[in-house]
């Protein structure tokens, strides 16, 4: 079995495992909510193409309504739409945003916090918003920040009774702003049962047909499952973020949709039952358990997976030695780091600690969760893989800890990330890191970017372009630890991205050979910018930006 197929069966296991668990936590579903989720199966089911950005953004400027699927308890989907609305803004395009997650009659409270005449914490307060809605609302809020910042309105679309009242409520509401506003266009946020075309948007259409001159919607789904497991039947090789049913129908597949059943259980587990904690507070005050509550148990399981798929030879025993540790056992890590034989090295990893960064520490099979995610245990896990085989080989390859060779600490500390990501883009395969169009872009910005990040770019980049003939020593100013690091991160998320997309699915004779180099001892520049040139080539590299979604 080549590797992109190992990758492939370790995505549906996982996918299996937790949508099992995720439905699990669901007792009783009305026969309404079957009906809605059979037929969004089969609309899913559908035939379609590849499309690309530009087609949707040109469906998107035509339309007079833009239906956008919400999963209720996956952030990513709120994000896209963010995206979209400051794209528009960008354009200063007038347009109106609807919500199911406000009630119809809780309109007034929306108008009063849009016009600054109550506080956040007041209209909240006044929409009932934990006990009416449950989902965390850092998730919407960057929408109410738009209407209050650039002058949008927003509209309530929930109410009361069964799903087709409630469209039907809905659909009432949108068809009368749009009559009387038919200068507007309106983004709407709704539940991604809801928006599939023979429910609101067909409704919303037999309200408007006749009344607004050349009336158009365009409904954009997300993350559908039935997509996503057709687009590698049809070609593994890719992850096509845009795809389109029909003219003005189209799906964003931006995160496998195991990641959106992770959401599901964290949500069920954590706060169905205490919607006042919203995530922001909890990943501060007890960290996040991501899959579920067995820390220990998912991370030998992500690590197992991931060696399995990147074909390495490592076996149970050594799987399962290893300490993680989060924010509640901070005293227990922080006494860890200070037993470190060199303080400088110590102080570096408070840093870390300090910015929520996840690291392993040296010299240990101790590793460091600032929240738990899936992203995050499988990053972790790629670095204990990562680990494992290296001391094999080398007992002391960290020694370099203990010497002042900047330069060295700066490879060991890219292989690590590189490692890392690479086994995070396994599990997460829509992952996605700055790239070096995105170095260039963040060098010139004025802002927001800070002036010590921008310093951290250009070396990225200088790293990039130079042939190694001159060294690297000179490039990390003051000799800083942190300023090598930083640099390190960003080039070792590229190595794993480009590692992932362009190796490893596509089956590149090199994929094995810079595999091998990230677990070798080797960290000499020489060998360092052998490898910077297999992965990126001079003519690739100049071409290469992260996408939009």
């Amino acid at each position: 079995m080549s590797d992109a197929l190992k990758v492939w069966d370790l995505q549906k296991s996982i996918y299996r495992q937790l949508k099992k668990r995720a439905r699990s936590f669901e007792t009783e579903i009305s026969d309404e909510l079957k009906s809605y989720e059979r037929n969004q199966r089969k609309y899913a089911n559908r035939d379609y193409k590849t499309s690309d950005f530009k087609i949707l953004t040109s469906a998107i400027e035509s339309s007079h309504i833009v239906y956008l699927g919400d999963f209720h308890s996956f952030d990513q989907n709120t994000r896209n739409l963010e995206r979209l609305t400051r794209s528009l803004i960008k354009q200063k395009k007038k347009f109106c945003i609807g919500v199911e997650m406000v009630h119809v009659e809780n309109q007034t409270a929306i108008t009063a916090y849009l016009s600054h005449k109550i506080t956040e914490i007041e209209f909240l307060e006044e929409i009932q918003y934990h006990e009416s809605w449950r989902f965390p609302w850092v998730f919407y809020r960057p929408f109410f920040e738009m209407a209050r910042t650039h002058g949008l309105s927003i509209l309530a679309l929930n109410s009361e009774g069964n799903l087709k009242e409630r469209d039907q409520r809905a659909a009432l509401i949108i068809g009368d702003f749009l009559e009387k506003n038919p200068d507007e266009r309106m983004l709407v946020l709704f539940g991604e049962l809801h928006i599939v075309p023979n429910k609101l948007p067909k409704m919303v259409k037999s309200r408007l047909q006749g009344k607004l001159s050349s009336f158009q919607s365009t409904i954009i789904h997300q993350n559908l499952d039935e997509v996503y497991w057709k687009l590698h039947e049809l070609n593994i090789e890719k992850h096509n973020q845009i795809v389109e049913f029909s003219d003005r129908e189209f799906s964003l597949q931006t995160a496998p949709p195991w990641i959106k059943y992770e959401s599901m259980i964290y949500w069920y587990e954590n706060l169905s039952d205490d919607p006042e904690f919203e995530i922001h507070d909890y990943v501060l005050n007890d960290g996040i358990q991501g899959l579920h509550s067995n820390v220990p148990e998912n991370f030998i399981y992500l690590a197992g997976k991931i060696k399995g798929a990147l074909s390495l030879d490592i076996n149970e025993e050594e799987l399962e030695d290893f300490n993680i540790y989060e924010h509640q056992n901070l005293s227990i890590i922080l006494d860890k780091i200070g037993r470190l034989p060199k303080a400088n090295l110590s102080n570096f990893l408070k840093r870390l600690v300090k910015e929520g960064r996840v690291f392993r520490i040296p010299f240990s099979n101790n590793y460091y969760c600032s929240s738990y995610s899936i992203n995050r245990m499988s990053f972790l896990a790629g670095l204990h893989i990562q680990d494992i085989i290296v001391r094999k080989r080398n007992i002391n390859y960290e020694g370099i800890w203990m010497e002042s060779k900047l330069v060295k600490k700066f490879i060991l500390i890219l292989k690590q990330n590189a490692m890392g990501y690479l086994a995070s883009k396994v599990i997460n395969p829509f992952r996605k890191c700055d790239l070096y169009l995105d170095f260039k872009e963040k060098t010139l910005a004025i802002s927001p970017t800070p002036e010590a990040t921008k310093k951290v770019y250009e070396t990225a980049m200088r790293i990039i372009e130079s042939d190694g003939s001159e060294g690297m020593r000179y490039l990390f100013e003051s000799n800083s630890l942190t300023h090598a690091y930083e640099t390190a991160r960003r080039l070792g998320f590229y190595f794993g991205e480009v590692l992932y997309e362009n190796f490893l699915v596509k089956g590149s004779p090199n994929y094995n050979v810079i595999l091998d180099y990230l677990l070798q001892d080797n960290l000499d520049e020489e060998s360092f910018y052998e490898i910077l040139k297999l992965i990126l080539p001079e003519k690739e590299y100049q071409l290469q930006k992260k996408r939009f979604f």
